[in-house]
């Protein structure tokens, strides 16, 4: 089925990336809407200048009222109530600093010329001019140490000559913000704070639209992979998600049908070949005693693979039976000693040795019937490959209202990359394995078939330095 434009993924997430990209824009216009005087070109410089102009107004009159010496004081008390340090610079190089700092040479180079360019002594006569453009005359910035440097140019009036004297008011400060004082940032970290939580919102319905079905596709498909194929996946959407929803559906409905239909030839398949091949061991039992000498032992070779055929038709009998069972399993509260005291009398030999370490009153919720198979099972593999190597162990301890029964060997253990595959039906970790040394590689299917129906779930794991446990939790 293909997917029309409008309903694709894709274009889904295109479009509201332009729509994102339309709604930053109109956040930005109407915050640059808002500031009427605000200019790109000059932003970093003309709020510094409008704050430097009206503090360069209130200055230069304090000045006109007090003699010069009294001119550093009257500069401190300002930039104490500013945040910033003021200097004053006359055309002729005097310099008036609260502090008696000296000012960087180039600075004062440029404080001078800006003076002389525009300043002449007979265009300060008479009243003082009003202090005039957006951007401050200088803006510079020193090193060793780091300082910015606003300037504006400020006339005097000198009562006594009748004069205006020309000068410079600088304002310099370690911030480049100047504390606030050459501009204020906060407008735009606020714009940029809002833009970011809109984009946030914007974008966090499409993602979660996108993530949250993902997610549950991913928890079914999980199911899926652990052999449970009655789950489905409900996604009622026209987009490339809702597209492999229905898809992961159809697939698990085709497996289903393909297990089930597997499942049934195998049981079909074993009944059909259970009695013919219980009739041939008996035919070959009766022939063995007639004959003599060499057609003797040839009918014994026949026998052995006939008795190997017929306890694989046992093995697929199990199986079949314990995946048969699974929707009908009734399961109680029952003691777990008699029943791990009964599968290891009919597994284990007497010349094995077998710990137990389970308490009397213990009790799991399953099936009976179905844990004695599965720890016969366990308990036959165990002697089967490691029977020779140490004592087998049988243990159960409860903890938060689960049982954990664990069957340990110490065998070799099985090499990490097939952990994971252990519980297949048919797996072995050595295919090189003849009917001697291994089985058809059901046993651990059927025990992970049997837990299961109890509502129980199985785990392998190598031990350390040697050995090999299976862990059955209820």
């Amino acid at each position: 089925m293909k997917l029309s434009l409008t309903s694709s993924l894709f274009a889904k997430i295109l479009t509201w990336l332009l729509l994102n990209l339309l709604l930053l824009a109109a956040v930005l216009a109407i915050f640059f809407a808002a500031q009427l005087n605000m200019n790109l070109h000059e932003f970093f410089g003309h709020q510094g200048a409008d704050r430097l102009r009206t503090a360069g107004m209130i200055i230069a009159h304090d000045m006109e009222q007090a003699p010069p010496d009294e001119w550093p004081d009257i500069l401190a008390r300002h930039a104490s109530v500013h945040g910033v340090d003021f200097l004053l610079v006359l055309r002729d190089g005097l310099v008036f600093s609260p502090n008696k700092e000296s000012i960087p040479e180039d600075v004062l180079t440029k404080a001078k010329d800006e003076l002389r360019r525009h300043g002449q002594e007979n265009d300060c006569a008479g009243k003082p001019p009003e202090l005039r453009g957006r951007r401050p005359q200088l803006v510079l910035r020193t090193a060793a140490p780091t300082r910015w440097w606003f300037g504006i140019r400020m006339p005097i009036f000198l009562e006594a000559s009748d004069r205006h004297l020309p000068a410079m008011l600088l304002a310099s400060s370690d911030s480049i913000t100047g504390n606030g004082f050459f501009f204020d940032p906060m407008p735009w970290m606020t714009a940029a704070a809002i833009v970011i939580v809109i984009s946030i919102l914007f974008w966090l319905p499409l993602i979660r639209s996108i993530t949250k079905p993902i997610e549950r596709m991913t928890c079914a498909a999980e199911e899926i992979a652990k052999g449970n194929f009655q789950v489905a996946i409900r996604e009622e959407r026209a987009d490339e998600i809702g597209r492999l929803a229905r898809t992961i559906n159809h697939m698990t409905a085709r497996l289903s049908a393909f297990v089930k239909g597997q499942k049934r030839f195998l049981g079909d398949v074993s009944h059909e070949l259970g009695s013919p091949v219980a009739r041939i061991q008996f035919g070959l039992g009766v022939l063995e005693q007639r004959l003599e000498g060499t057609n003797q032992e040839r009918v014994r070779d026949v026998m052995e693979d006939v008795d190997h055929m017929a306890a694989l038709i046992s093995e697929l009998l199990a199986f079949s039976r314990a995946e048969m069972q699974t929707q009908a399993v009734r399961v109680e509260q029952v003691a777990l000693l008699p029943i791990i005291q009964a599968a290891a009398r009919r597994e284990c030999p007497e010349q094995i040795p077998l710990a137990l370490h389970i308490l009397p009153d213990l009790q799991v919720t399953a099936s009976a019937e179905l844990l004695t198979r599965a720890i016969a099972n366990l308990l036959r593999n165990a002697v089967k490959y490691a029977g020779e190597a140490g004592p087998i162990t049988v243990a159960a301890e409860a903890h938060d209202g689960h049982v954990a029964i664990t069957v340990a060997d110490c065998g070799p253990g099985v090499a990490e990359e097939y952990l994971d595959r252990l519980f297949e039906p048919f797996f072995r970790p050595e295919p090189s394995r003849d009917r001697d040394s291994g089985g058809v590689g059901l046993g651990l299917a059927i025990v992970k078939t049997c837990v299961e129906s109890c509502g129980g779930t199985v785990s392998a794991r190598n031990l350390q330095p040697k050995g090999f446990a299976v862990t059955i939790v209820f």
